[in-house]
């Protein structure tokens, strides 16, 4: 069994957030605690310290991020209304969902604003480079007219700065997890309305992009939302969630054997938190959990190293 080791915790506790592994740093971006966050912090991983990067222009949860090269794409997501804003608004709803794109430069940490989604506003989608195209999968409009889980792909060609529409998913999915390995992409997990009695989703399916069809893997053990992801080598790693309780499992794919098998839990149980790899070791940051004895939430920094 892997082993955990606690790390320095983010300055800013938070869930909904992203991660993005860049050399030997990671990038923690945006997300929320009781309102939306801008921040960008980076954590050096030789030095185990964290600093602060280029605050994110739009405000974000439960986004999408991915990085092709020297450059960080962030998608879709949603803000948390303040009282003033609902004010404003006329009415009560607590969301704004997101439909506009942005990029970071890592040489030089600036923010620029990209084409938005054509297809409208979603959070709680899953976002993944492939084959230099950025793939916005699945998701939940959090419309107060029109809310509902979606299907939808779209695919970002970040040469032209256009979107075009990709193969939808196999049933409509918000908060499933991705990774790409080898060229295919990876999805796990997610929730659906289809079947209330089961809207947590165990599906585990790949895309070839050149077939352009989704076929169905084994499933995942514990059928589960807003996990964190990552992929070493031939191994998708999947992280916490939520089932509806908050699950600390960590779960891992064997893509060569077609098969799951469990490892050492987390330390806590957690859903809406990150995971990305660097060097050997999967990382995992950030989230958040129902407090046991009040009400509310614990909005989580804690950054955690796991040892195969």
């Amino acid at each position: 069994m892997g082993t955990w080791i606690q790390r320095a915790p983010m300055p800013t506790p938070r869930h909904d957030l992203q991660s993005i592994a860049v050399a030997g740093t990671i990038y923690a971006i945006s997300g929320a605690d009781d309102l939306t966050v801008d921040a960008v912090e980076i954590y050096d991983v030789a030095s185990d310290t964290w600093t602060q990067g280029p605050p994110i222009p739009t405000k974000r949860g439960w986004l999408g991020a991915a990085r092709i090269g020297r450059r960080i794409y962030v998608a879709g997501g949603k803000t948390i209304r303040t009282p003033e804003e609902k004010k404003a608004y006329g009415h009560d709803y607590h969301f704004t969902s997101r439909d506009n794109s942005e990029v970071l430069d890592l040489d030089e940490q600036i923010w620029s604003a990209l084409a938005p989604m054509p297809g409208g506003p979603r959070a709680g989608l899953a976002v993944t480079a492939c084959q230099d195209q950025i793939w916005a999968i699945g998701g939940n409009t959090m419309l107060r007219e029109d809310p509902g889980i979606l299907d939808r792909v779209e695919v970002y060609d970040v040469a032209t700065d256009t979107w075009t529409p990709g193969p939808a998913l196999p049933r409509p999915t918000q908060g499933p997890t991705v990774v790409t390995h080898d060229g295919r992409i990876y999805l796990t997990g997610g929730i659906s309305d289809e079947d209330p009695q089961r809207p947590c989703r165990s599906e585990t399916y790949v895309l070839d992009p050149a077939v352009g069809r989704w076929e169905a893997l084994a499933p995942v053990p514990t059928g589960r939302e807003s996990s964190g992801s990552c992929v070493l080598g031939d191994l998708l790693y999947t992280f916490g969630g939520k089932d509806p309780h908050y699950s600390a499992a960590t779960e891992i794919y064997d893509i060569q054997a077609d098969r799951w098998f469990e490892d050492a839990p987390m330390p806590v149980g957690k859903a809406w938190l990150s995971a990305c790899v660097v060097g050997e070791r999967p990382f995992v940051m950030g989230g958040a959990h129902k407090w046991e004895d009040r009400e509310g939430y614990n909005w989580i920094a804690d950054l955690h190293e796991f040892a195969p």
